[in-house]
């Protein structure tokens, strides 16, 4: 049965988001220390994604604690997860604390001053697509300045490529994440099912729709698994670490 009252509020739940959303830039832009913008973007994310929103995230205490363990642990690596949706961004940022990502710097991010300020403080990057090297280089020296409980830098190497079946993911299509061959935690995003994965295109106006239609559904499940620390062998070249991390979390996805 068809809920009315849900979708009669839709219109006014975008429009409050994109309030929120403005407000909640300026206020990250002033404030101060570190465990305070921790609080402030998890508070945020989790009213956007269970109250405003209406998604169910199921994540096991066992995979939240692993991220937990390695977000305080020495290690040097960034999480490579799958992206097929506008609101996998969001539901990140609503379970995992301290996160940065590897965000293509888009023509509406200036429309809510999301800029090199505000993504700095969340721990992100900026990078530009024709300037591969420089690309690498900032992923590397993001990746090897982190110290224990900095941000984790998170990136998704699909390209906003769908999947060819439904229970794969999308294979990864750029390099950045695998030239200097880190460390890499795998972070598997899986939807039950495919009405929310990205319209195809990448103008404004696609991803306007992408946007929309993420307030949609209601009472929709989303499962989050956390893989183990991937390292690369020592002779193995770039193109073959990136398809032993594929063909692993491309399983871990299959058995969720």
């Amino acid at each position: 049965m068809i809920n009315v009252i849900h979708y009669t509020l839709i219109p006014f739940k975008i429009i409050l988001f994109v309030i929120l959303i403005i407000l909640g830039i300026f206020i990250l832009k002033h404030t101060k220390g570190d465990s305070n913008i921790t609080t402030l973007i998890i508070v945020f994310y989790k009213f956007v994604v269970h109250y405003l929103m209406s998604y169910n995230i199921e994540i096991s205490d066992e995979d939240y604690n692993k991220y937990m363990k390695y977000l305080y642990s020495d290690e040097k690596f960034l999480c490579v997860f799958n992206h097929v949706s506008t609101l996998d961004g969001l539901v990140l940022l609503s379970i995992f604390p301290k996160l940065g990502f590897v965000l293509n710097r888009f023509e509406e991010y200036k429309y809510i001053n999301f800029d090199d300020i505000a993504n700095e403080k969340i721990g992100g990057i900026f990078v530009n697509t024709s300037e591969k090297n420089n690309t690498t280089c900032k992923i590397e020296k993001k990746v090897n300045e982190r110290k224990k409980g900095d941000n984790i830098l998170f990136i998704s190497p699909s390209a906003n490529k769908l999947p060819d079946e439904l229970e794969s993911i999308a294979y990864f299509e750029k390099n950045g994440a695998f030239i200097k061959k880190p460390n890499i935690l795998p972070i598997l995003i899986k939807f039950q099912d495919n009405s929310l994965y990205f319209y195809n295109g990448s103008n404004i106006y696609n991803r306007i729709e992408n946007f929309i239609k993420i307030f949609l559904p209601e009472n929709y499940k989303i499962k989050i698994k956390v893989g183990d620390i991937i390292n690369a062998y020592e002779n193995e070249s770039f193109e073959e670490y990136k398809k032993r991390v594929y063909k692993i979390m491309n399983k871990h996805y299959k058995e969720m």
